[in-house]
């Protein structure tokens, strides 16, 4: 993967990777409201079918500060569960699912107005 990375116009530099974990960020809005990504993968066995698989996060956080003064977080985040036995057929369709579920407005939308 790329060192920094651009969604959104937000160009995201690179702050340090390890194995499990790595940071970008960036600080055009300010050095005390960044924007992140995070992305994480750990081991992990299912505790139903106790297959072993890898779970990954990827997470993108905005800091503003509110009409108080305060400083908020707003989080959006996916975890992705990976059985060591899904196929890569299988994974395939599920992330193309995925993708589409959240390319769409209306699916975002609706769930930040409640609706299930």
């Amino acid at each position: 993967m790329n060192a920094d990375l651009t969604f959104n116009s937000v160009v995201l530099k690179k702050q340090y990777d390890n194995k499990e974990e790595s940071q970008r960020q960036s600080i055009a809005r300010g050095i005390n409201t960044p924007d992140q990504l995070i992305l994480r993968s750990s081991s992990y066995v299912d505790s139903v079918t106790k297959v072993p698989g890898q779970r990954f996060l990827i997470r993108f956080d905005r800091q503003d500060i509110d009409a108080n003064l305060q400083k908020i977080i707003t989080s959006v985040y996916a975890v992705i569960a990976v059985p060591s036995t899904v196929t890569q057929a299988q994974l395939d369709v599920v992330v193309a699912t995925f993708k589409a579920g959240i390319a769409d407005a209306n699916l975002v939308a609706d769930v930040l107005a409640g609706q299930k």
